[in-house]
Parts: structure tokens; C-alpha cells; sequence
């Protein structure tokens, strides 16, 4: 099914279809108008699936204003092609499907998702060397070592060196309530969030941290994420030790 039975256009960014293109490929008896009200009154929602548009889809071959017409997406277009359960509906459906497969086969990957895949190794790389070392290197040389490096960990990760020293029994959870307990942390929203003072300190970082919206595939910020520096993992080392020695 290589020819073109349905124009597939780009509106306003994503893979479009004229509500009228496809109104004249199922061949459909009803009066276009009374029809398209018709087919959006089974769910679809304005704005996300369908949007009103004149020129950018066709103009009016009588001349004068401009025939009313919608730009609809490929899942609304295969949903009307099934709805008239025709030969032609089925005919149209198969070719949207068809659409679909070739635009995903030569879609290129985008500069984001490249970059989540390159940071994703990195952090895999990171993560496989920091648990090396934690079965290689004694306790004492794995914090001279921590204390040497530059860079900043999460919660769960600044758990885990804590936890090398086998005085030290600490998890997540232990640990991120010592820090609310002691003023490091506060929550905004339910989400830790670091204090300045401790910022300032170079004890604490905030990653930043976002999502592509399902819908309109924009960068949505979210809560940043709350990162302790090796700075900071040795300050709560020594802290949790302090009473220990002086018991001792």
C-alpha cells in the first residue's frame, strides 16, 4: 500500500489529516459539516485530537471564505475509518496503520533523547566503578578517595557509602530523616528540597529535573532532586561517629 490514498500532512508540528480528505475517501453520504459534528460527539477531544482550521488544510474550490474543515491526528483518523464499518473504513484504517510504521521506521532520534541515552551510560559507567570499589578498597581508603573527588550524590547513593563504614547502619529513609532532623532538608510540596545554608556550605546540591508532557511533548520542570556532595557525606559521617567515640 504505497500510494498516497489520503493526503498525511504536518499541522502546527505533528502528522495531520483533513477531516474533508478523508469525508471524501470513505465516500460518505451525510453533508460534511453535519457529519464531522457527528463523529466528535464519540469522545474526541478539541484541541488534542481535532482543531479547526481553514486555509492550512484546503480552500474552498468555490472561492469566497474559506470551507470549514478540522486537522485531525492518525489515532482519530483510524477510530472514524473503523466507525463506518465500510470497505472503504477498513481500506483507510489499514493505511493510517501503514503510515504509522513507516514514519516510526525512519523517525530520527531527537538531540534529547540522545542525550538521556549518553547520560544514562554514564551513570551506569559511574554506578558499576563506585560498587567496584566498594567490594575492592578498605573502608578508610574508600572515603580518603571520596573525600578527593569532586562531583555529588543522591540520597540512596550517599546511603550506600555511608553503610561501607559497618558502624554505620544507614538507609534512605534513616538518612534523609537525620538530615530533616538536623535542618539540612526541608519539604516544599512533600519534596525534600536542600537548605541554602548548606548549599552554601558546598555540603548540598539540587539537580534539576524535568518530564516531556504526554500530550504536548514540552519540557514540564519538576521538583529538583536534593544531592549530597562528598563534602557533605563525610560532615554526616563524622557527625553520626561523634557520640560513638565519645561512649567509647
Amino acid at each position: 500500500m504505497s500510494a498516497e490514498l489520503i493526503p498525511v500532512r504536518e499541522h502546527n508540528g505533528k502528522t495531520a489529516v483533513s477531516l474533508r480528505d478523508l469525508h471524501g475517501f470513505l465516500e460518505v453520504k451525510k453533508d460534511f459539516t453535519n457529519w464531522a459534528k457527528a463523529m466528535f460527539e464519540y469522545g474526541f477531544i478539541e484541541g488534542q485530537d481535532y482543531v479547526e482550521v481553514y486555509a492550512q488544510m484546503g480552500e474552498n474550490p468555490s472561492g469566497g471564505r474559506p470551507a470549514r474543515n478540522w486537522a485531525i491526528n492518525l489515532d482519530m483518523a483510524k477510530e472514524l475509518s473503523m466507525i463506518q464499518r465500510t470497505d472503504k473504513g477498513k481500506q483507510a484504517r489499514q493505511y493510517f496503520i501503514e503510515v504509522e510504521k513507516r514514519a516510526q521506521a525512519v523517525k530520527p532520534k531527537s538531540i534529547e533523547e540522545m542525550t538521556l541515552e549518553v547520560i544514562g551510560a554514564l551513570q551506569s559507567a559511574v554506578e558499576a566503578a563506585q560498587e567496584k570499589v566498594a567490594v575492592l578498597a578498605p573502608k578508610a581508603d574508600a572515603f580518603d578517595a571520596l573525600l578527593s573527588t569532586a562531583g555529588d550524590y543522591s540520597m540512596n547513593e550517599a546511603a550506600k557509602v555511608l553503610a561501607r563504614d559497618h558502624s554505620i547502619q544507614m538507609g534512605e529513609g534513616r538518612l534523609r530523616k537525620k538530615l530533616e532532623e538536623w535542618g539540612w532538608i526541608y519539604r516544599s510540596s512533600g519534596k525534600p528540597r536542600a537548605k541554602q545554608y548548606q548549599v552554601d556550605l558546598g555540603r548540598m546540591t539540587e539537580k534539576a529535573q524535568w518530564h516531556y508532557h504526554p500530550v504536548t511533548a514540552e519540557k514540564v520542570l519538576d521538583t529538583p532532586q536534593v544531592r549530597i556532595t562528598a563534602k557533605g557525606i563525610d560532615a554526616i559521617r563524622q557527625r553520626i561517629l561523634a557520640p560513638m567515640e565519645v561512649a567509647a
